[in-house]
């Protein structure tokens, strides 16, 4: 019978087998760049503690001591094993085929969940993040580390496209505990669609209302690229705010932390005379911009007063 607590049985295709130093550079890169392996995250809750002393292992003897670690921890055997079937998945990379953590996973009756769960996460490790989510979305699966793995995404997504954390988000639909995670989950949406993040955002504790509002702003006006931040800033400005938003808005760009944005005043202008508030429009001052097919801010302001007549006084 199939004895997983042996070094020789795991590793029956090469006792004498260890890490290259290629193999070893590789993960030590992609350790920094993730800011830690989620097969670190995996080690800690067997109860290891100091991971990365541990992992990658830099000789055979290494090896031998990762795997005496993983077996006298204190998770149950098939989190054990599905820790050494990650492992056997490293030393597959450099053959081109799953030959040894298929033999693995048979021998070992390692249930198919499990084995799905570690390729997703191996993936991740390795910074090939749609094959990842090829596994990590698989239906039978309880999410693990899903405020981390959301975060990851968002942060290696490039620009703006943010298809696979939202593909992820919605596939799995986890429940995230972290608001780091659930900022980042924000934004992803956010630079997606301004109108779905306001919804999104009316959806939160109330407490968070309000900061995800503010978030909202400053990454439609700051962070769109150039040939979307007109639409955008004139999607926003036409969101449905109610009473409390309208005030929320109107701080945060005359008096809150949102005033340092370049065109705040431009944006809030555009709200009141998008809203019909148009004395209150007259009433910014300091708005100096670059007139755009002859028209400017000045003008239009004169354009409103006019039209006003005797009601700017009102």
């Amino acid at each position: 019978m199939f004895n997983y607590t042996s070094f020789d049985e795991v590793f029956n295709f090469d006792p004498e087998c260890s890490y290259d130093e290629i193999a070893i550079q590789g993960i030590d890169e992609r350790r920094k760049k993730l800011e830690g392996l989620f097969f670190e995250k995996v080690l800690k809750l067997l109860g290891i503690k100091r991971p990365t002393k541990l992992y990658p292992p830099k000789s055979n003897g290494d090896l031998r001591n990762l795997h005496r670690a993983i077996v006298e921890s204190a998770g149950a055997d098939h989190h054990k094993i599905s820790v050494l079937f990650y492992i056997l998945l490293d030393f597959d990379a450099p053959t081109g085929r799953r030959a040894y953590s298929t033999s693995f996973g048979q021998n070992s009756f390692l249930p198919q969940k499990y084995q799905i769960y570690m390729k997703g996460l191996w993936h991740m490790d390795r910074l090939e993040f749609e094959l990842a989510l090829q596994y990590l979305t698989y239906p039978s699966l309880i999410p693990t580390f899903p405020d981390e793995i959301l975060e990851v995404l968002v942060r290696h997504s490039k620009g703006n496209d943010m298809s696979l954390p939202l593909a992820y988000y919605h596939t799995v639909q986890p429940t995230l505990t972290n608001s780091s995670a659930l900022e980042a989950l924000f934004t992803a949406i956010a630079r997606t669609s301004v109108t779905e993040a306001f919804y999104f955002s009316r959806g939160q504790p109330e407490y968070a209302q309000r900061h995800m509002f503010e978030m909202l702003i400053s990454l439609v006006l700051n962070n769109s690229p150039k040939d979307t931040v007109a639409d955008r800033s004139v999607e926003l400005i036409n969101l449905p705010f109610n009473q409390e938003e309208e005030g929320w808005f109107e701080e945060y760009l005359l008096r809150g932390q949102g005033r340092s944005i370049r065109k705040a005043k431009d944006t809030l202008m555009m709200r009141r005379i998008g809203t019909g508030n148009f004395t209150g429009a007259l009433s910014l001052n300091g708005i100096n911009t670059h007139p755009i097919g002859g028209l400017d801010w000045t003008t239009l302001s004169e354009a409103v007063q006019d039209g006003l007549g005797p009601r700017v006084d009102v």
